[in-house]
């Protein structure tokens, strides 16, 4: 009878440790938190190679690696925060004066180039005016925004900039990269690709140039970032020619992380490997020409926004690797407001509409009004996402008994087409929209690029507002009203907005793209915002206890 107590007091006393050790385990990995260490490095798989790495001359679009690299190297007046949100940056602080036209920048004082030397007024101005007399900036749209400004210096530490009328959406184009005046003042723009400061590229960013070569660039942390020095030490970009081969390469461990559009990234990652979708500041579009022919009608518009799944045209024709839209605001924006909603797709509801417009199906099913027949063009250029997307409109609307006609066009003269107006409807593209959602251009009747021909005072007035006050808030409540009106309107179908995939190993982190309360993971201003918090990353970390464990 001993011999059993005893063995029966080891077996429970054996089954105590383990289920504490296995409850002990189970704590640890639910309570316990990476926190970052200093030190190590990290290696990302880039497509493609920088063209043209100086901030003011890189044409993002058609150079992403080379903004991939300004992004680490350089800053601006100010930037966008890790709320999403324009922050001071090489400003410490700006001051707008009550007419709103003028900005007082007022510089950090702990602010260095990469050499050393401060960062002064001097190069404020050098750059900015720089800008203004380029011939070929990189970015039209941005320069654009500082044309008619005037750059003043007011001391070694304070610039002020004074706009012709007030312009709340500026502080988002002083995100413009500054320049180091005591490297390139006397040098030609023209002639700063082939002037010794482009193998070097001298900034004040959270990283130096430590080399650049054919293959790659490396960089290192800098130790004197006014932000604060980065927890990793090395960063470095290497040069692969197609995103095939970058997955290769981080499936092999031989990088730490790797990113693309999300339709070309996402096949054959290991499960291993963690994998976030962002959405970028970029929307495909199918406008419709509201000056004349059928698709001036209103209720023709609703009942073909009716008609279409949006989801599923992004299931069949993107395979899933979209985001859908509503308005122009995009989602993660501080403008957007979630509770304006596009049309439901709702079949026998267009159907309905339809009908009441006097459409009746003909014997080939076909739609026919006091016989002439409803037929739509539909022009599209050949990027594959959008040429997909045609074809899933004209499927969807062919089964309403719309028949639709795509037509491919070169890009230069779909852009010919929309400018002139000579279209029914058109699929097309706007990338870059950047943190502020200011939509004059795309969307009032004076605006540039306004394709459709929208023209509605009530929808002028309040993107008018939004662009004179300076107020968050009073934008805001400008921009929710002009949300429900472009609905109500529906000059355009927001078709889909392209997703980032940005796949890394478990030893990275602090980047918030896989994380749902960071802002970072809810909209990217351009790919190189993956590195809005850059500071934070780490690749060394230990774990410890997070809370109280009882």
């Amino acid at each position: 009878m001993a011999r059993r107590i005893r063995w029966q007091i080891v077996i429970a006393v054996l089954s105590t440790l383990l289920v504490a050790g296995l409850l002990g385990r189970l704590a640890l990995r639910t309570a316990s938190v990476a926190s970052p260490l200093a030190g190590g490095a990290y290696v990302e798989a880039v497509v493609g190679a920088p063209a043209q790495p100086i901030p003011l001359l890189n044409n993002p679009v058609a150079d992403p690696v080379g903004r991939d690299l300004g992004a680490l190297l350089y800053d601006g007046l100010v930037r966008v925060g890790a709320d999403g949100l324009i922050e001071p940056a090489l400003a410490a602080s700006y001051e707008l004066d009550p007419s709103g036209t003028t900005y007082l920048f007022n510089l950090r004082p702990d602010a260095v180039w990469h050499d050393g030397r401060p960062v002064t007024a001097d190069d404020v101005v050098f750059t900015l005016r720089a800008l203004q007399v380029l011939e070929q900036p990189g970015e039209p749209l941005l320069a654009a925004a500082w044309r008619d400004a005037l750059v003043d210096r007011i001391d070694a530490d304070t610039v002020r900039v004074t706009l012709s009328a007030p312009y709340a959406p500026f502080l988002s184009a002083a995100r413009v990269p500054i320049l180091p005046a005591h490297l390139l003042a006397g040098t030609p723009p023209a002639q700063w690709p082939e002037s010794p400061y482009a193998d070097g590229l001298v900034g004040t960013g959270p990283y130096r140039l430590a080399e650049l070569r054919e293959d790659g660039a490396v960089l290192a942390a800098n130790d004197a970032y006014f932000g604060g020095r980065p927890y990793i030490d090395r960063v470095e970009l290497r040069f692969i020619a197609s995103p095939a081969a970058a997955q290769a390469a981080l499936s092999r461990g031989d990088v730490t992380a790797f990113g693309a559009t999300a339709d070309a990234a996402r096949a054959g990652l290991p499960a291993t490997l963690r994998a976030s979708a962002v959405p970028l500041d970029a929307y495909a579009t199918l406008s419709f020409n509201l000056r004349d022919g059928p698709l001036a009608q209103l209720g023709l518009r609703r009942a073909l926004a009716h008609g279409l799944s949006k989801d599923a045209l992004i299931e069949r024709g993107l395979g899933g690797w979209a985001a859908p839209l509503d308005t122009p605001i995009l989602p993660g924006s501080w403008a957007y407001t979630p509770e304006v909603r596009w049309y439901g797709a709702d079949r026998p509801t267009a159907q309905a509409l339809l009908a009441e417009l006097g459409y009746a199906p003909g014997p080939d099913g076909a739609l026919a009004r006091e016989g002439e027949p409803l037929a739509i063009e539909l022009l599209v250029d050949g990027e594959p996402t959008r040429l997909a997307s045609a074809a899933e409109v004209a499927r969807q609307w062919g089964e309403l008994g719309v028949p639709v006609e795509v037509v491919e066009l070169p890009g230069p003269e779909l852009q010919r087409r929309l400018r002139d107006g000579a279209f029914a409807a058109a699929i097309h593209g706007w990338q870059r929209l950047g943190p502020d959602p200011d939509p004059f251009l795309l969307w009032h009747s004076a605006g540039a690029l306004n394709y459709a021909g929208l023209a509605d005072e009530q929808l002028d007035a309040l993107i008018d507002s939004a662009r004179a006050d300076a107020e968050l808030a009073a934008r805001s409540a400008d921009y929710a009203a002009f949300q429900q009106r472009w609905v109500e309107l529906a000059p355009a179908i927001q078709l889909y907005q392209p997703l980032y995939l940005f796949a890394a190993s478990d030893e990275l982190g602090g980047t918030g793209l896989d994380d749902p309360n960071s802002a970072v993971s809810r909209l990217l201003f351009g790919a190189e915002d993956r590195y809005r918090s850059v500071t934070r990353w780490y690749t060394d970390s230990y774990r410890e206890i997070d809370g109280d464990l009882r």
